[in-house]
């Protein structure tokens, strides 16, 4: 081989590292991905919901990724050692005089192995220092690296050892500078390749920058598998083998302009530029992505505090409010909802805003996206608000693809009144759903969910497309309306909120318990979730609700706690009834009478 380092040998050598690079990391990718890919496809299956595109496979994906990982664990072990022994042989072919001259001299074979036998003690000498690889940190990982490019380097480039052992070569002292530096920083750049390829950078690439955030393999196995939706996979794949390969060429690339035998100064200078310069754009673009968009925009190890703090977002409780509902044997109980989430943040209406600007911002691709989702999901929540609690259950199938959201918006749709505004959630979930394979399950559900909201024709097609046996076909729901009048301290009451919802929801706020009149409710934000909706009294106290299919309900009155304090006895109530039952298109639940005994005085600008 002649002693010249052109540009060519140099991105050659880089080309040939991208592309046996690539493979390590995807049997790696691979391996896990076949490990959790079928506990992810039956618990899809098994939760029996409508599965949105964002949560799909297909069946010809899955296909493919059974049929390239189906050969067995042994094979995958062989073809990385294949993989690593042929980068290690093309590294030191590189660093190394002409093998002709190797193969035609006896001696030349017998120092050959010397040389090699020499340099694997010394490795193993390093491994048994440093400790074991599988083990290291980021830093002894560097350590590791660094230390075997540095002593491969002076062993085997004909400026090093290998021309000093081969051919008698000096060795000077610009030589071993070259080699010594050179090899350090082949060495941090083959550190900072294993790393940023490895599996646990994998999963934050997968947590931080793509379809929801949350960790690409759950603690302990079976939590959370479904969230391993199609499209993040393959993002995170593509992205997995792009960093792969990019790390690959440039180590490669550094590694030959360093190694590599040269005839004079002005050959090792232009194959240093070289390689410096596709190495300097990575490196500018990977701090730019990490610092701008991973830590910047993706607010990775960023708490909540620290945003909260940067918003200007207060922690803590603004305030609480009262609820009256009646139990079974005609009593009154008291429940007080604090306007706090269980994420910290108050419910207020500027705290929303700032939050979900917050989320607009970023696209809804941060870290602090499922803390942020799941305020405003208990803002909703404790507004008694399905229709803005669909709209957050759509946000987060869109953008935070869990199954936990899908099951989440079925209970809404199963739950609140029947209104055009609900059922445009419920279309919306139908034609995402409706070019996917779904369970006979998940069609039932679709069926039963348009034969509440009146759907004759759609119902109908959910249950052909599951096969679903007449019997267990429901017909199209009536609905009634719930009226009513509420009169406080003898007077109209206006502005009173009344909430309603299903007797069996109920039930754990009303089921009578031991000295239950004597105690306040405190309830969860998430357990007002099931509440079907809400309506305020107008100027003469009537309030009417919007059509709910039949079936028993329950009211609940509610004011705020400057009002009416959340203290037992706080309110005397007739007429209030355990349970409503429509069966008719209008239920007139007569006149509600709350006299207050614990009054407080009433700002004269501000409704009940």
């Amino acid at each position: 081989m002649e002693n010249t380092l052109p540009v060519r040998r140099v991105w050659l050598a880089g080309l040939c590292f991208a592309a046996l690079g690539m493979i390590p990391t995807f049997l790696r990718v691979h391996i896990e991905t076949l490990r959790i890919l079928p506990a992810v496809l039956r618990s899809l299956d098994a939760s029996g919901l409508p599965i949105p595109d964002t949560l799909a496979w297909s069946s010809a994906l899955v296909r493919w990724i059974s049929v390239v990982g189906s050969s067995g664990l042994q094979v995958r072990p062989t073809l990385l050692a294949v993989v690593y022994l042929l980068l290690l042989v093309i590294a030191v072919r590189l660093a190394t005089p002409s093998v002709l001259v190797w193969l035609g001299d006896r001696g030349s074979l017998l120092r050959l192995s010397a040389l090699t036998a020499v340099w694997l003690l010394v490795e193993l000498l390093i491994v048994l220092w440093i400790g074991n690889p599988s083990e290291l940190p980021v830093q002894g990982l560097m350590l590791l690296c660094a230390a075997v490019c540095l002593t491969s380097a002076l062993l085997w480039s004909e400026d090093g050892g290998a021309g000093w052992l081969f051919h008698r070569k000096r060795v000077n002292g610009w030589a071993l500078a070259r080699l010594t530096g050179g090899g350090i920083a082949c060495g941090l750049v083959g550190a900072l390749v294993l790393q940023f390829t490895g599996f646990d950078f994998g999963a934050a690439l997968y947590r931080f920058m793509f379809d929801f955030p949350t960790v690409f393999v759950p603690l302990g196995g079976a939590q959370g598998l479904a969230d391993l939706n199609p499209r993040g996979w393959l993002t995170f794949t593509g992205v997995s083998l792009a960093i792969a390969a990019v790390g690959s060429f440039c180590w490669a690339s550094l590694w030959t302009a360093i190694v590599a035998p040269a005839q004079s100064y002005h050959q090792r200078i232009r194959a240093l530029a070289a390689a410096l310069v596709p190495l300097s754009l990575v490196t500018l673009a990977g701090v730019w992505l990490f610092y701008g968009v991973i830590i910047g925009r993706m607010d990775y190890e960023r708490a909540l505090p620290r945003m909260a703090e940067a918003e200007q977002i207060p922690f803590g409780v603004a305030g609480t409010d009262t609820v009256l509902l009646a139990t079974s044997d005609g009593k009154t109980r008291v429940a007080r909802i604090p306007f706090q989430t269980i994420v910290g943040f108050p419910n207020e209406p500027g705290v929303t805003y700032k939050v979900e600007q917050y989320l607009q911002a970023r696209d809804y691709q941060t870290i602090l996206a499922r803390s942020l989702l799941v305020h405003l999901h208990d803002v909703r929540s404790i507004d008694w608000d399905p229709v803005r609690s669909l709209e957050v259950d759509r946000l987060c199938i869109e953008r935070a693809p869990r199954l936990q959201f899908v099951q989440l918006m079925v209970e809404t749709l199963s739950n609140c009144a029947v209104t055009p505004e609900a059922k445009r959630y419920l279309d919306w979930l139908d034609a995402r759903t409706r070019p996917f394979r779904q369970s006979q399950r998940a069609c039932q559900i679709m069926g039963d969910l348009y034969a509440r909201f009146g759907d004759e024709r759609k119902a109908q097609q959910w249950y052909e497309r599951g096969e679903i046996p007449e019997e267990m076909r429901r017909e199209a729901s009536p609905t009634g309306k719930i009226t009513g009048r509420i009169v406080w301290n003898g007077r109209p009451a206006e502005g009173v909120r009344v909430g309603v919802i299903r007797r069996e929801n109920a039930l754990p706020f009303t089921l009578n318990r031991p000295g239950g009149e004597q105690q306040v409710l405190v309830v969860r934000p998430f357990a007002w979730r099931t509440v079907a909706g809400v309506v305020a009294t107008d100027s003469s106290g009537r309030f009417e609700f919007p059509p709910l299919p039949y079936g028993d309900y329950v009211l609940l009155l509610r004011v705020e706690a400057r009002r009416l304090p959340p203290v037992p006895g706080a309110a005397q109530v007739e007429g209030l009834l355990p349970v409503v039952q429509v069966d008719a298109p209008v239920n007139d639940t007569g006149t509600i009478r709350v006299r207050a005994t614990t009054e407080q005085p009433q700002r004269p600008d501000r409704a009940i």
